[in-house]
């Protein structure tokens, strides 16, 4: 049985750039309804004074690490999971990466793929696509996402005012170079909405740039976890500290790639699944038979005979859309989706769904690979 969760990763507090203070994001946190966050301010770790189970939320401290020296700046990396600051490494990413494995952490390259125009020329994309061993990407950053609508300064300002009716979803050249990382190895996918609150001036008006309760109830990253929270209902195991417990399970969630993005602003997408069978020919999976495989996990390509059946389970009317190797191979409108497929490939969901007058990316789950 999974145990799902949802939660907010990549933001910034007063502690780095951010306009905010913990208190404050925890306060968006209970007011959007999530499981957890997760705080990543710049090259700063902050946890003996911020971590723990604050008001319900499980309250966690990463750092987003960046060389302050590089001009022009460029590869940021999400670090999660460190106990002790590695922002000193930060002029070799590889060296980066390896520093955060050592620390049994886990590594995402953030916002590694951007879009930019004229008038936002500045943008912090990832180029060192030589280096190894990091865990996985933010496939879309929210605030980034932005930046390539602002083409002239009435377009900001409606930006500004109207967020949410210009995003549809993830950059695409950002989801091909996803689809093409993971050729080669299982590479895990998460969301992250980069709040800081900004405050903007426009002449006499002033404005919340993407404020942290809008950001906290628009994207988020779900997880199925393989056992419950310990600091979820109260119930607290007298053999593990609830916080290390639960902060391990995230972990080990996210590292095993048994989570989606959901753009919840546009409909809670809690409930969403991605499983697999691999069954004879022309059978379907049990109706509550355990799957063999659900989004994260790998299958071996199936005999003479058989097929992998893929199962998608959605929690309202929507566009499904299955991709194997970036390229979609099935697609239905309604609740859910079956297909069988005896080839091997990198097998992910996209849904989508339509609201504020144009179809919009509600979930993108993580692959089920198929491997020789």
């Amino acid at each position: 049985m999974w145990h799902e969760y949802h939660g907010n990763i990549h933001l910034h507090t007063t502690h780095s750039d951010g306009t905010g203070t913990f208190d404050e994001v925890i306060d968006a946190a209970r007011a959007a309804g999530l499981d957890f966050v997760y705080a990543t301010d710049h090259n700063v770790l902050v946890r003996s004074q911020e971590e723990g189970y604050r008001r319900g939320v499980l309250t966690l401290v990463g750092q987003e690490v960046h060389d302050v020296h590089r001009v022009p700046q460029r590869n940021h990396l999400l670090c999660l999971g460190v106990r002790q600051d590695v922002s000193h490494l930060a002029p070799s990413p590889q060296s980066l990466i390896d520093g955060v494995r050592r620390q049994d952490g886990l590594s995402f390259l953030a916002h590694p793929v951007e879009e930019y125009t004229a008038l936002m020329p500045q943008h912090y994309s990832w180029e060192d696509w030589n280096v190894s061993g990091y865990t996985g990407v933010e496939i879309w950053n929210y605030m980034c996402g932005f930046r390539g609508f602002i083409t002239s300064r009435l377009r900001a300002l409606l930006v500004a005012l109207f967020p949410h009716r210009f995003t549809v979803g993830p950059v695409p050249d950002m989801l091909r170079k996803w689809d093409e990382l993971t050729q080669s190895r299982a590479v895990v996918a998460i969301g992250g909405t980069d709040a800081h609150a900004w405050r903007f001036r426009m002449g006499p008006l002033e404005r919340c740039f993407l404020p942290y309760l809008h950001c906290l109830r628009a994207l988020n990253t779900h997880i199925l976890a393989e056992r419950p929270f310990l600091g979820a209902n109260g119930e607290l195991d007298a053999s593990a500290e609830p916080v290390q417990h639960d902060h391990q399970l995230l972990l080990s969630a996210l590292q095993a790639g048994h989570c989606w993005v959901g753009y919840d602003l546009v409909a809670p997408s809690r409930g969403f699944r991605f499983q697999a069978w691999q069954l004879p020919d022309g059978e379907l999976p049990p109706a509550n038979g355990a799957p063999h495989a659900i989004m994260g996990d790998t299958l071996e390509v199936p005999t003479p005979g058989r097929r992998t059946c893929f199962r998608v389970q959605v929690p309202r009317l929507a566009e499904i859309r299955l991709l194997r190797n970036g390229r979609t191979v099935a697609r239905q409108v309604g609740r859910e989706l079956f297909h069988q497929d005896p080839a091997p490939g990198v097998y992910r969901v996209e849904v989508w769904l339509e609201r504020w007058g144009k179809s919009r990316g509600w979930i993108f789950s993580n692959p089920i690979y198929v491997r020789r």
